[in-house]
């Protein structure tokens, strides 16, 4: 486990059989809803994972093939449960390919047929998201991410997870943020500036 922060300290040291109190689910999750994808591709950076097992199993028991990207820093940092068509790669070169998984994905879309109408569901560091953005733009195909945010409330009321929309979804709803804990976490990449 990695401890980032008070949140995930209080988890580590939860042993079992105590209770946490919490809120959650929160906001919105993927938008599994086929049409305009045949593979789902899952592309993951670092602990990002969290959600991903999860969706994993959603889009397998739909029949919806899955093909998963998963970068991290090194090989120990990896965590596998439940994740299916795995594609890894390390910054330090200790499993798999030896670079960011999502220029591993680039190669990937530009061998023709290798992923047949791909959408990509993207968790991770921020810079990850805004390469898989970018990377979903070039080759025109849908890309959804989950942003990882601390929250306050978790309910709206702090206005304290805002992300800025992009001009257009601010031209059409008249809103320049979204909340990651009420319209989020998910989102389609296309409609927010990251």
């Amino acid at each position: 486990m990695q401890i980032h922060g008070r949140g995930t300290a209080i988890i580590a040291d939860t042993m079992p059989g105590e209770s946490l109190d919490m809120i959650g689910p929160l906001g919105n999750p993927w938008n599994t809803a086929s049409g305009d994808y045949d593979t789902a591709v899952l592309l993951i950076g670092g602990v990002g994972v969290a959600s991903m097992p999860l969706l994993t199993a959603k889009l397998t028991a739909s029949g919806t093939p899955v093909a998963t990207y998963y970068g991290a820093r090194t090989r120990t940092l990896f965590a596998l449960d439940r994740l299916t068509g795995l594609q890894l790669s390390t910054d330090d070169g200790s499993e798999g390919y030896h670079g960011h998984n999502v220029q591993l994905l680039r190669e990937h879309l530009q061998t023709k047929d290798m992923l047949k109408r791909p959408k990509i569901f993207a968790c991770g560091p921020t810079p990850m998201m805004r390469a898989a953005k970018t990377l979903a733009a070039e080759f025109g195909i849908p890309c959804e991410v989950s942003l990882e945010t601390e929250m306050a409330c978790g309910i709206g009321i702090c206005q304290g997870c805002p992300v800025p929309t992009d001009e257009a979804t601010f031209a059409a709803t008249g809103k320049r943020f979204r909340l990651v804990c009420m319209d989020g976490p998910s989102f389609e990449a296309g409609g927010i500036e990251l």
